[in-house]
């Protein structure tokens, strides 16, 4: 083992144990430490590189250039790619090692051939292109049924709702909601709560439409009649969210009331408001203030009725057959024709009404197969009378399966938007689907 030691009174050094090429120079460029592997990128030994100068080896083309004078003329620590005498390329890092009058002593160099550093770069591109991978497949799988707080969110439109929620709700602005009756307007303001800067307040919900507006302004504000002082909702939700629900449901005096109310109070809250019609249109209408439309509708959010929702409306139906059955503690399935049917119908009163009726259904159903038979005569189709053949007399068994089969189609054509819908729900092929359709001039 060589004698030169960076330290004298070391009997072994932690360099001779790296399996890295370290090289040690003095001041001068004189080689004095190197590894076991040192010189054999350049085709030379550990040997051969003990007692040379940098400065002879890179005049002998060797290597080019030298990291030693770089790192003394700099004092600090130097990177670069060093060209060998076979014209491979070697990443070189050079750190300088200073004595007490701050000059540089020796320079401590390691070096790693470039060609392990593109397979490390090839490496890590492929890591990265993996990440990336990974990560879209998260943002699918979050994507793919998106609930918060009994929201279902399977369909294209209510996933962009949750996203303009999620965008808006940090911020201190007013956020408009509008949908018809029963879409989760209520749901969606508590979570914007819940997700906004105030989230640790009070959340204050008013029906405009139960307060008259002899006492709105009171309500608003409060009031103090012989020195009972009662705190209104603008003091209740300090700090907190205020939800008007309906305010297209105001008068235009009452408009005016809360236009005046939010103008002179300075409020640490959010507000949140909504309303069954489009707001722009009651504007437009003279139906609405112009002035309390630009106080509220700063954040608009649309939100769709389930029937064009069918695929949050198909997962809701569900859920409350789950729901239920498991409140009742019963065993109920929902026939497939049944579930087909449901999700024609209108829900005009949405979440409300589909809860309503699907409570109905497994309270009153007496099997455990819930059938259309089972749904109330105001929710059936008019037509459904038509799948069964009334007159028989004076027809053969052919021609009234033929008049049943006939009808099962248009019935099943009307429900579904493709043959193979169809076929799913009469359990045959596409192709006979296909086939049976022209046989009946369809």
């Amino acid at each position: 083992m060589n004698n030169l030691y960076l330290l004298p009174n070391a009997e072994e050094e932690i360099i001779d144990s790296y399996d890295e090429d370290i090289i040690v120079t003095n001041r001068d460029g004189k080689i004095i430490k190197s590894t076991h592997i040192s010189g054999k990128q350049y085709g030379l030994s550990a040997a051969d590189l003990l007692g040379k100068s940098v400065y002879d080896l890179e005049a002998k083309g060797i290597f080019s250039p030298a990291i030693t004078p770089l790192v003394q003329a700099q004092k600090k620590k130097v990177v670069i790619v060093q060209t060998k005498q076979d014209g491979g390329k070697v990443l070189i890092t050079g750190v300088p090692l200073f004595n007490e009058h701050h000059e540089v002593e020796f320079v401590v160099s390691y070096s790693y051939d470039v060609s392990e550093l593109l397979v490390l770069q090839e490496y890590l591109n492929e890591l990265e292109g993996e990440v990336f991978r990974v990560k879209e497949e998260l943002e699918t799988l979050r994507e793919k049924s998106l609930t918060f707080d009994g929201i279902v969110a399977e369909s294209k439109s209510m996933k962009d709702v949750l996203k303009s929620v999620n965008k808006v709700a940090p911020l201190k602005v007013p956020v408009h909601l509008q949908g018809e009756n029963g879409v989760g307007k209520s749901t969606l303001a508590k979570l914007v709560h819940k997700q906004g800067p105030w989230k640790t307040g009070p959340f204050i919900e008013v029906n405009c439409a139960a307060i008259p507006e002899t006492l709105l302004e009171r309500e608003l504000l409060g009031s103090n009649v012989k020195g009972l002082e009662k705190a209104g909702y603008f003091q209740l939700a300090q700090s907190g969210t205020l939800y008007l629900q309906g305010v297209d449901e105001l008068s235009r005096t009452s408009q005016n009331i809360l236009l005046k109310a939010l103008r002179q109070n300075k409020n640490n809250f959010r507000i949140i408001s909504s309303t069954e019609n489009n707001m722009e249109k009651l504007v437009a209408a003279n139906q609405f203030m112009e002035d309390l439309f630009f106080h509220l509708h700063v954040i608009p959010i649309s939100i769709k009725p389930l029937r064009e929702r069918p695929e949050d409306l198909s997962v809701i139906i569900l859920n409350y057959v789950e729901k239920y059955c498991g409140e009742f503690q019963l065993e109920r399935t929902l026939s497939n024709e049944l579930f087909q049917e449901l999700l024609t119908l209108e829900w005009k009163g949405n979440h409300h009404e589909v809860k309503n009726v699907m409570e109905r259904l497994v309270a009153e159903s007496e099997s455990d197969i819930i059938t259309i038979d089972d749904l109330p005569m105001n929710y059936r189709s008019k037509d459904e009378t038509e799948l069964v053949p009334l007159e028989m007399e004076g027809k053969t068994l052919t021609a009234i399966l033929e008049s049943v089969e006939e009808k099962v189609l248009i019935h099943a054509k009307k429900q579904c938007k493709t043959t193979t819908e169809m076929a799913k729900i009469l359990g045959i092929s596409q192709p006979s689907v296909v086939r049976k359709l022209k046989k009946y001039s369809m």
